[in-house]
């Protein structure tokens, strides 16, 4: 081998580790794309579909999450098992195409199947992405890469609203009414298959992914294993997953309604509401996620073993005290400045989250407990919460979305401080380390 190529190889290595770094965070914005391009649609499919908020609610929340969040565990057990390259393809092929029928949808059922398939597809990338990039990048950059990873989903439900207003607002400007396939279809409906074109160069590029050795032995009865791990570590894992997943679904929460209420209450256009509030996801959450990652990895590297407990308080109480300034909102622009405040405060925990329950995990365990904390967090967060704002709209508030947010709010953020109060707790009289 002459000194050429292994100069190249050299690096080659050095590079590889970022380059998967941010292919992975890439299509976790990509997935986000998908995911949450339909709370900006909200509008012209409940017109053109005649549905109420909460079947709205359904669309985003339990037929979405649900199955994220349920299929998520046996994909882990894939994950800990077979090429994580190769679960990840399969996940993106699946929900790229599933995004694409749903332009295809013609009435709720089919949007309600057409939505679940997008989230057994994006079940396969969080605990693919966790146990690929923990045997990858360096131990002692772990929150930060995770928090990396976990950006992309900030970015990428920035980039919904972004791309996706402005892909619907160029659609309704085109006439493809002489197309076979297409020219029947709303503009809403050409959107969706506009988005779910870039699940084609993506797949292209994960060929270049290798599988990478993993550290640790996998055991030969995984159910027990996964018992036994959470049994030992039953509370601080309670503590974690719940809490996160509380501040999580306001998160959520913000995405998926206020885009709604901007347009019904405040009579923002679409297309504005894509531009303004897509850009400030885009700037002032991701921010959040870094800072959480960086302080987490500085308190490592200052010998702390409980990084990241405190952080997750912080997160909470701040939400907190930003959702009761947010109650007492009274213009467009003043609600949209505390959604703002909130998205940085609830993305705190984003990267550190994820990072901490697979730091606590047993060697051999990391793929299938990420599961169960994506389980948690995307049943609460993102099953619970968008269904539970559209259902407290057509039933307490009388189509007062803003007032149904409001409340949801204030219920999560005090669930969360509670939580994670403990949890604070739980890290000053133990010594589990890592944590």
């Amino acid at each position: 081998m002459g000194p050429g190529l292994n100069k190249h190889t050299s690096i080659w290595s050095r590079l590889y580790p970022g380059f998967v770094l941010l292919t992975l965070s890439a299509a976790m914005a990509f997935s986000l794309i998908d995911r949450f391009a339909l709370s900006l649609l909200f509008e012209p499919i409940k017109a053109d579909l005649q549905l109420s908020d909460t079947q709205l609610g359904l669309l985003h929340g339990v037929a979405f999450g649900l199955f994220y969040a349920t299929l998520g565990i046996p994909i882990a057990w894939l994950v800990d098992r077979w090429s994580r390259k190769w679960v990840i393809f399969l996940g993106i092929g699946c929900w790229s195409a599933m995004t694409a029928l749903c332009g295809f949808s013609r009435n709720f059922s089919q949007l309600l199947g057409a939505r679940i398939g997008v989230g057994v597809g994006e079940a396969a990338l969080a605990p693919g992405g966790y146990s690929l990039i923990a045997d990858v990048v360096p131990k002692n950059k772990f929150a930060t890469a995770i928090s990396i990873f976990q950006m992309g989903s900030l970015f990428g439900a920035g980039l919904a609203l972004l791309l996706g207003g402005q892909i619907l607002g160029f659609v309704e400007t085109i006439d493809l009414s002489g197309m076979p396939l297409l020219g029947s279809l709303a503009p809403w409906q050409l959107t969706f298959i506009v988005l779910a074109l870039p699940g084609i160069p993506f797949l292209l590029v994960l060929l270049l992914f290798r599988e990478p050795l993993r550290t640790g032995v996998v055991s030969d009865e995984p159910a027990v294993g996964l018992l036994e791990e959470l049994r030992k570590k039953y509370q601080v894992y309670t503590c974690l997953f719940l809490g996160n997943a509380c501040l999580v679904a306001v998160s959520y929460g913000n995405v998926t309604w206020i885009p709604s209420i901007l347009a019904r209450q405040y009579g923002w256009s679409i297309p504005d509401i894509g531009v303004r509030l897509g850009l400030l996801t885009l700037i002032v959450a991701p921010l959040g996620i870094l800072a959480g990652g960086l302080l987490a990895d500085a308190r490592t590297r200052r010998g702390s073993t409980s990084p990241s407990s405190g952080l997750l308080m912080l997160s909470g109480v701040t939400t907190l005290i930003l959702v009761v300034v947010g109650l007492f909102a009274q213009s467009a622009w003043a609600l949209f400045a505390m959604v703002g405040l909130i998205q940085f405060s609830t993305g705190l925990v984003v990267g550190v989250g994820p990072a901490a329950s697979v730091n606590l995990a047993s060697d051999g365990a990391r793929g299938r407990i990420s599961a169960v904390y994506v389980f948690v967090i995307n049943l609460i967060g993102l099953g619970l919460g968008p269904t539970l704002v559209g259902f407290l709209s057509d039933t307490v508030f009388a189509g007062e979305i803003l007032k149904s947010l409001q409340a949801f709010w204030l219920m999560m953020s005090i669930s969360a401080v509670l939580l994670l109060a403990y949890l604070l707790r739980i890290g000053a009289r133990t010594a589990l380390h890592r944590f």
